[in-house]
């Protein structure tokens, strides 16, 4: 088997399977492991095994230094969320899986360019949630297909899931709700958080935020301004924008759309 054929999860003992299926019903982010090809004494192709994000490994090989490879492989792929294959030493190649990540994207506002934003983040892949503590706007008839909370922003946000899988995009109607979007968001662990707004407007937030308590390191990690520098105006624009550093950060990593961002404003 090479890289390019992912391995079929029936092949998988029953109960790898049922420790698979009860991760993800928990929604508990796992990398899975399996042995492509294996010149490794003791350690046959199409063996499985589970990484949890704490770095715990289920079915050990028995090899110290190729767990512990194994863990650190794993981790990249948290980091990045993103399946890869890696020949771990020679003649020993590992795909590595992540079976739970499916991108999840809130967006806390529901205003005009919400609605593009979500329509083309769907068709991007994303599982969209919507945030927003007006009914008129936060309704299923202007998003289809998302979850819609209407709902005041921190109770909403408190109630989420985080992790690498999750992005962030914050588009409300004014600075007091970007700056309690973000508080909250920001204590969290997530693969993309983006702000929109003037640069005015985001100074304040963000200097708000930091006054808070909220590290310069987490700050720096921030989106902003929010999009991919397109030149965009309208709001189908923006959105289009948004989503391509959305799909930037998902298949190549934070670093790499930030490297972009720079290299279109220059």
């Amino acid at each position: 088997m090479t890289c390019g054929e992912e391995p079929l999860y029936r092949t998988l003992p029953m109960n790898i399977l049922d420790r698979i299926n009860k991760l993800i019903s928990d929604q508990e982010p796992f990398c899975l492991a399996t042995v492509l090809t294996s010149a490794h004494t003791g350690i046959a192709s199409g063996r499985q095994m589970i990484i949890r994000r704490l770095g715990s490994i289920e079915g050990e090989t028995g090899d110290g230094d190729i767990d512990r490879r194994l863990i650190q492989n794993a981790f990249e792929c948290f980091k990045r969320n993103r399946k890869t294959c890696v020949e771990i030493e020679p003649d020993f190649l590992v795909f590595f899986d992540l079976p739970s990540q499916s991108t999840q994207l809130i967006v806390c506002g529901a205003g005009h360019i919400a609605v593009p934003l979500a329509r083309y983040a769907r068709d991007a892949g994303f599982a969209v949630a919507i945030i927003d503590d007006r009914e008129d706007f936060a309704n299923a008839e202007r998003f289809p297909g998302c979850n819609v909370i209407a709902r005041d922003f921190i109770p909403a946000l408190r109630d989420m899931i985080y992790g690498l899988s999750t992005y962030v995009v914050v588009i409300t109607r004014g600075h007091e709700h970007d700056t309690d979007c973000l508080a909250e968001v920001l204590n969290h662990e997530t693969g993309y958080v983006g702000l929109i707004g003037s640069r005015r407007r985001v100074g304040f937030v963000i200097e708000t935020l930091r006054a808070q308590g909220i590290s310069r390191d987490r700050l720096s990690e921030l989106f902003t301004p929010i999009g991919l520098p397109i030149g965009a105006e309208s709001p189908e624009e923006i959105a289009i924008s948004i989503v391509a550093e959305l799909v930037c950060v998902r298949k190549k990593g934070a670093e790499t759309a930030t490297t972009l961002r720079k290299s279109i404003e220059s």
